[in-house]
């Protein structure tokens, strides 16, 4: 037998481990860096083929497959973390096999998270499956599996890389190119900048006579702009409105909805102002619903949605959308332990659709645009230049859902926390905001040859007809919106516009105010109003409310899409299940009062009825969708 023995094979890598092999820290953070790869990886190309294929949002931004890749791998290492104290203080039972089990069932479950039909519990269970055939075949051939492990990080790694290159990289070849647009011929037109303030309704602005101080900047810019009384939205909330603003159409012309994005085909005015010779660039703080997935981007060489940080790249993995998650890391963030109790005792392991963005308040867009705009305009950006002239948009956040803002406006018009305090210090907020870019403008010797237009996508209701939020009615809560164009030796100064307008116009407000030619993007200039030269050339005011995904009883959508038609005359609503509504907007400034059952009405609404089918050429009635 010593002979025999004598004769047998020595170790060698290639000998396969036994099932309770010990694992070292390297095994774990190959197995850990590893797994994170494949599920960032086959995330990074779900997104993509959803997006680029189905054309379907996907809620993230150019650079998701780098938020992706740092994400996972920061999450899974910290998974890591306890696995390691395990194997160090219980080696008889917690070995290779049970650091592989673990960290490649997190994998799969990461995985299987991506396919929300499927039951959270059974998701974990297929997970566990995996990842204990998996850890038992790493136990066996721990040589194999480390090579393998090896290789899948590497070139997951190197693949990660080179889609976020493709979508960064589009970012930062614009960016070195904006300096050689056709400039030369573009330095006698102003600078525009469009503010859109998300979900701020004009009845909560002083500056349409609301009790509430929330907007003295604007009050006091009021003095020196054109005012609009009467602006009204063409959606009642982000996607289709911002779509519209943008292109000129109407909101179901433009094709964004709460899954799609808006038409390729359509042109944007950033890209017509693009060819007159405009530097673009824009920053939006709503970066699921106003990102560059909307479409709403082409044209802009510079273009910020979803914030390119550590915290946006936690978001960025589908274990952080659970719902249990999403409260843990809340908590680290912004505080609050009853996120972490909650999380504890009532775990939520389903995901979210619309993917969480990391917040940027206001005062951060307005920081973004003014270190784009001093470093592609104006050099040091500390004195006037004669290069070519920047059109910006800013989105602003703050007064969406939750209301959050910062520097104690959150308490500005009580502690109690009711929604409509935070909302009104949300707006005050954003109006001391805008003062700040106001001066800066003005430091900068930009703000006489800028035209500032602050405007609002839709509203917010607040217990109004009984609901709340947006998107979910076409009352005037949602679609009447603040509009003020502050545009010296353009628009008249002091002046308040009485005549009834629609944000469908707002595209070729700015091309008209560049100088370009009428007619290159749909709409006509709002400058007809204050010029009141031929009021009939403005576009009708017409609004639409797309059928929510999964609507709740009280949505109004619920039947189907909404269409409403404003005037002077009165404010009639059509549902998709043939009940209408029409107000008398202008006396019943609630709306309480429907008269659409008045046998007067009657020629009202047909004729109501004509204007909508005629400008969405669409059959009357409307084809019906079932009633939830």
């Amino acid at each position: 037998m010593a002979e025999a023995d004598a004769f047998a094979p020595l170790p060698s890598a290639s000998t396969p481990s036994t099932p309770n092999a010990n694992a070292t820290i390297g095994d774990v953070l190959r197995l850990a860096v590893g797994s994170a790869v494949v599920a960032a990886c086959v995330h990074v190309a779900q997104v993509e083929f959803r997006f680029r294929i189905l054309k379907e949002f996907t809620w993230t931004g150019r650079e998701f497959a780098w938020l992706a890749l740092g994400g996972y791998v920061a999450e899974f290492l910290v998974a890591a973390i306890p696995i390691l104290l395990a194997i160090t203080l219980f080696r008889r039972w917690a070995g290779l096999r049970f650091a592989a089990t673990l960290l490649i069932a997190l994998g799969a479950f990461s995985i299987l998270l991506l396919f929300q039909r499927i039951h959270p519990l059974s998701q974990l269970v297929l997970a566990l499956g995996v990842g204990s055939v998996s850890g038992a075949w790493v136990a066996r051939d721990r040589a194999r599996a480390k090579r393998w492990f090896s290789r899948v990080a590497v070139a997951g790694i190197l693949a990660l890389a080179i889609a976020g290159s493709l979508g960064g990289g589009r970012l930062s070849a614009s960016i070195a190119s904006e300096g050689s647009t056709a400039a030369s011929t573009a330095t006698s037109r102003p600078n525009i900048i469009l503010l859109i303030l998300d979900t701020v309704r004009a009845s909560s602005l002083s500056l349409y006579g609301y009790t509430r101080p929330t907007t003295p900047v604007l009050d006091a810019l009021a003095r020196e702009s054109t005012v609009f009384d009467a602006a009204f939205s063409t959606a009642p909330w982000t996607a289709p409105s911002h779509a519209s603003m943008m292109t000129g159409l109407w909101a179901s012309q433009a094709g964004a909805d709460y899954v799609n994005p808006m038409y390729d085909s359509l042109t944007t005015v950033a890209q017509v102002l693009d060819r007159l010779g405009y530097r673009t660039g824009g920053f939006m703080a709503n970066a699921g619903y106003a990102g560059y997935q909307l479409g709403i981007a082409r044209g802009f060489a510079h273009y910020e949605d979803f914030p390119f940080s550590w915290w946006q790249a936690l978001w960025s993995t589908t274990l952080s959308q659970t719902g249990s998650a999403r409260l843990l890391l809340e908590a680290i963030r912004d505080g609050g332990r009853w996120k972490i109790k909650q999380a504890i005792l009532h775990p939520d392991l389903r995901t979210t659709t619309v993917r969480k963005a990391e917040p940027q308040t206001a005062a951060d867009i307005a920081t973004h645009f003014f270190e784009w705009r001093d470093r592609v305009v104006a050099g040091d950006g500390t004195k006037p230049t004669a290069s070519a002239p920047y059109f910006a948009m800013l989105n602003f956040f703050d007064a969406h859902a939750p209301y959050r803002s910062p520097d104690g406006f959150n308490d500005r018009f009580g502690k109690g926390r009711r929604k409509l305090d935070l909302y009104d210090g949300a707006i005050a907020y954003e109006d001391s905001i805008i003062g700040s870019i106001v001066e800066r403008l003005r430091a900068r010797g930009d703000l006489d040859r800028t035209v500032l237009i602050v405007t609002a996508d839709h509203g917010e209701q607040f217990g109004e007809h009984k609901l709340n939020g947006h998107g979910n009615s076409l009352y005037l809560p949602l679609i009447h919106v603040p509009l003020l164009v502050h545009a010296p030796k353009r628009a008249p100064a002091g002046i308040r516009v009485a005549a009834i307008v629609s944000l469908r116009d707002i595209a070729a407000t700015l091309v008209d105010l560049a100088g370009g030619e009428e007619g290159a993007i749909p709409g006509t200039s709002l400058a007809h109003a204050w010029r009141n030269d031929d009021l009939s050339k403005l576009s009708p005011v017409l609004a639409e409310a797309a059928e929510a995904v999964n609507p709740t009883k009280s949505n109004l959508t619920r039947t189907g899409p909404i269409r409403a038609m404003l005037d002077s005359a009165g404010h009639f609503i059509h549902y998709n299940n043939g009940r209408e509504q029409l107000f008398d907007w202008r006396r019943d400034t609630s709306e309480l009062a429907d008269l659409a059952a008045a046998d007067s009405a009657s020629v009202r609404i047909a004729g109501y009825r004509a204007r909508i089918s005629a400008l969405l050429g669409v059959g009357w009635p409307v084809p019906r969708r079932r009633q939830y």
